[in-house]
């Protein structure tokens, strides 16, 4: 008899196999391990109770969690195992606990070898990822915070067990999480920051100099970097700077759609992308594959132009004006994209998109402001209506963080109310969502709940942007 575990797992990459091949042939156990269409399936004979036992006792220490794990069926069958040799490629993953404990134990050849490269999950242990990150004890504008003392993460933040889960994950994606230590609020200036366990071995050599020094985290900037949102159970990846997609078109976003459709299988899609580069909705059928609208540039000395040409407009902005002239003052001197203008009007202490982001966590209530997401009558985007709105909301004394929670909810509506016609229009079924607008929790909830017979489709290999 053998035992069978039936594994989901949404990614082609093979380095979670090659962890249990690995395991396999250190515990000494007879078993297999294959990987193919989503799912791992592993075989170990059960008649050497003792081998059985060393393999679950190898798996509890050292197997690594990963962000693509699905279900688990496991069942007893009537089988003749033939031992497997699975190899995988090398992955530009973070150290395993076989690596941690050579990087941390003083008898280890590897104590604090900062070129040893991982062997543990049946792959070559031939290729070195550089990184010139540079890791400091104190805040700066931006900064990404590295987690340097494990035990300490939920004393320093407020989490949830998924987000636990992505974050120590062998993957160790970047997650935006709110700030529980009242420290580490008045040392950024922050409610809300990105943060990251080690992921190489500078950054955890990097954590163990400081936990030895009782410094619980770090600060660091990051050119690119594995970005990831976890919203309710789904966990979606924003950016993947290591990601090499198959070349389906030349627009960049209709290739990742076009990606996104293979890897799901739909026939005809729905793509909506929501972007800060920019808003657009494609549509892929057995004619081709289009954007079908596109919302075009922001412009905001057009919008501001646009103010101009009539009169309910023009009231509106003397009004906007009067109350608060520096902030006009800036919006007619400078050459702003739609979320610095909107953080701009906000009077936000950062212009940033991310800044506008955190501003609506800090609601905690539901159902936000009807904000204006219509077409002008030329089918374009009116993006001067669109902020006519907030100035009105802003005028009337709404406050900054329900204004703010209100613009990503009033997006998130809008788009499912253009999927909504599309359907009608071209009579396709599947969404796939797509763009780091989604890496904003209220935005993706917001589609999740109010979407959701629609069943829309966030990738959970392929990032939403690049």
């Amino acid at each position: 008899m053998a035992i069978k575990q039936s594994i989901e797992y949404k990614s082609d990459k093979g380095y979670f196999a090659g962890f249990l091949q690995y395991l396999i042939d250190e515990s000494g156990i007879v078993g297999s391990v294959a990987q193919e269409n989503r799912s791992i399936t592993l075989m170990l004979d059960d008649s050497n109770q003792a081998k059985v036992q060393a393999f679950n006792e190898a798996v509890a220490k050292y197997l690594p969690h990963s962000i693509f794990m699905g279900e688990i069926r496991t069942e007893v069958v009537d089988a003749v195992i033939e031992p497997s040799t699975f190899e995988s490629q090398d992955y530009p993953i973070a150290p395993c606990m076989a690596c941690m404990e050579r990087l941390n134990t003083p008898s280890s050849e590897h104590y604090l070898d900062g070129n040893m490269l991982c062997d543990h999950y049946a792959n070559l242990a031939q290729t070195r990822y550089e990184d010139s990150t540079i890791f400091s004890p104190h805040y700066s504008q931006g900064s990404t915070l590295l987690l340097t003392n494990a035990s300490k993460a939920n004393e320093l933040f407020i989490l949830t067990s998924d987000e636990l889960k992505a974050l120590f994950s062998i993957e160790k994606p970047t997650i935006k999480v709110t700030i529980a230590d009242p420290t580490l609020q008045e040392m950024s200036g922050k409610k809300f920051i990105k943060i990251k366990a080690p992921y190489n071995n500078k950054s955890l050599l990097a954590s163990i100099n400081a936990k030895e020094s009782e410094i619980d985290y770090l600060f660091f900037h990051a050119e690119q970097d594995l970005e990831a949102v976890v919203v309710q159970k789904n966990i979606s990846l924003i950016s993947n700077p290591h990601e090499k997609l198959e070349r389906f078109n030349n627009d960049s976003v209709i290739n990742r759609f076009s990606s996104i459709q293979k890897e799901e299988g739909f026939q005809n899609a729905i793509g909506c992308y929501l972007s800060t580069k920019g808003i657009c909705f494609v549509v892929a059928n057995e004619v081709g594959v289009k954007r079908v609208i596109d919302y075009g540039a922001f412009d905001l000395a057009k919008v501001m132009e646009e103010f101009k040409s009539s009169v309910k407009r023009t009231k509106l902005m003397e009004n906007f004006k009067e109350k608060y002239p520096s902030v006009v003052a800036v919006l007619e001197s400078s050459e702003m994209g739609l979320y610095e203008s909107i953080a701009t009007i906000l009077e936000l202490d950062e212009i940033s998109f991310e800044a506008l982001s955190d501003k609506s966590y800090e609601f905690r209530g539901n159902g936000g402001l009807k904000i204006d997401t219509h077409f002008s009558e030329d089918g374009d985007f009116d993006y001067a209506d669109f902020i006519g709105s907030i100035i009105s909301f802003k005028l009337a004394g709404v406050e900054t963080h329900y204004l703010a929670y209100s613009i990503f909810e009033a997006l998130a509506d809008m788009s499912i109310s253009v999927c909504n016609q599309l359907k009608t229009k071209f009579k396709i079924e599947h969404f796939i969502m797509l763009g780091n607008l989604f890496g904003n929790s209220v935005l993706y909830s917001r589609v999740l709940s109010k979407f959701q017979l629609a069943n829309p489709y966030f990738s959970p290999v392929i990032a939403l942007d690049d």
